[in-house]
């Protein structure tokens, strides 16, 4: 049998529990014959404590939903900052984008004005090949017939003032940005500047410097000009040593036309037969026109030159007409003959002639620069305009732009 209480195995006859003396009470045999089974002990989980608090969780369940909600609070974190982020980049963009814009449309404003720019003022890619500068005369004598009324227009008080630039020419109160500035530069604005009236009794004789006449001006392209009554010519008083390379260029417009008269004359040592050495520009007659022809020599080297207008370029000049004359001596290129170097003519913007020129006209430091007179040839009424001396060769598309800046 066994005790009911504690399931202690006794001895059928046994009335007391041996383990834990609960009173026995006798049963059909029978019915104790079969073990009762022991309930297995459940032995609970023990509540989790909250480590951070010392106190029992609220459960497992309270657990996951709290962590859950962490999770996604995070996530929620997460996405915002990745949202700010590409915003972020975006932005970047959008502004880099629009300063790369407006730094290319100020780019393509400023060529715009230099374009612009260029064609008022006459430049075309035409006027670097001296082979397309060649127009027929009637062309070249419309475009050396400016009004010298377009010129002539007086400063009113109201304008602003004067445009000045240090590296480029300036033209009617505008810069030209393909024109580098002058070494010299005479506007003869009512004033003589560096330049003297020069007079001369009979030929052959030096010009001299005079007090006595006073120079007379007349509307120019670009304001006053001088003008010569046939009586004096100027001397350019401060014009030094240049070197072997140079550009010259004034606008001339003479009331006659005589053979050989002079537009301009450079040289040294002009009396002596042996050394003279000089460059000039004059004009000569065939009967019924007068042309441009740039003439030179040396005699110690008894050479001499002319660079003569070629066909299809201006042949001839007419009274009255203002001309736009420009010459230019290369001295880094030689010429055909061994003591020569290279020059080139240009007439009213366009391409004359080239050819040979001698070498150190202007390489030394006494030689003398005269307008409208020389030692020999008669004088001669003209007017002469905005006279520039460059130390270097300009190129025929500079010299189109310069001519053009006047009309």
């Amino acid at each position: 049998m066994f005790c009911p209480k504690c399931g202690k195995q006794l001895p059928d006859s046994s009335k007391f529990c041996t383990g834990c003396g609960a009173q026995l009470i006798q049963t059909d045999q029978s019915k104790q014959t079969k073990k009762p089974k022991q309930a297995k002990a459940v032995r609970l989980p023990e509540p989790v404590k909250n480590e951070a608090a010392g106190m029992p969780s609220a459960g497992l369940s309270s657990q996951i939903g709290m962590s859950a909600k962490t999770k996604e609070t995070e996530n929620r974190n997460r996405r915002t900052m990745i949202i700010l982020f590409v915003t972020l980049i975006v932005l970047i963009v959008i502004a880099v984008g629009m300063a790369i814009y407006y730094v290319k449309e100020l780019h393509d404003s400023d060529n715009k004005g230099d374009v612009e720019s260029e064609i008022v003022n006459g430049d075309d890619e035409e006027a670097q090949d001296p082979e397309t500068m060649q127009e027929p005369q009637e062309q070249v004598d419309e475009a050396g017939a400016a009004d010298p009324e377009q010129g002539t227009e007086e400063t009113s008080a109201e304008e602003t003032a004067p445009v000045v630039s240090d590296t480029n020419e300036v033209v009617k109160n505008t810069i030209l940005a393909g024109v580098p500035k002058a070494l010299y530069s005479y506007n003869f604005d009512e004033t003589l500047g560096n330049a003297q009236v020069v007079v001369r009794d009979t030929p052959p004789e030096m010009p001299e410097v005079s007090s006595d006449v006073e120079a007379q001006y007349v509307p120019g392209m670009d304001g006053s000009a001088v003008y010569l009554d046939g009586s004096y010519g100027i001397q350019l008083s401060d014009v030094k040593k240049i070197g072997t390379s140079y550009s010259i260029a004034f606008w001339m417009k003479a009331d006659a036309l005589y053979d050989w008269a002079p537009f301009i004359h450079i040289g040294y040592d002009l009396l002596s037969t042996d050394y003279k050495c000089r460059l000039w520009l004059g004009q000569k007659t065939d009967g019924t026109s007068v042309a441009p022809i740039l003439s030179s020599e040396q005699a110690v080297l008894s050479d001499s030159f002319e660079i003569r207008p070629e066909a299809n370029a201006v042949s001839s000049m007419n009274a009255g007409v203002w001309y736009h004359i420009v010459f230019t001596v290369d001295g880094d290129t030689k010429g055909s003959r061994e003591s020569s170097v290279f020059g080139t003519l240009y007439v009213s913007g366009r391409y004359a002639g080239s050819g040979d020129i001698v070498l150190n006209t202007m390489n030394v430091d006494d030689f003398t620069v005269y307008l409208g007179i020389n030692c020999w040839d008669v004088l001669y009424p003209v007017a002469f305009d905005d006279v520039k001396i460059w130390d270097k060769v300009l190129t025929g598309q500079q010299v189109s732009q310069l001519f053009n800046a006047y009309q």
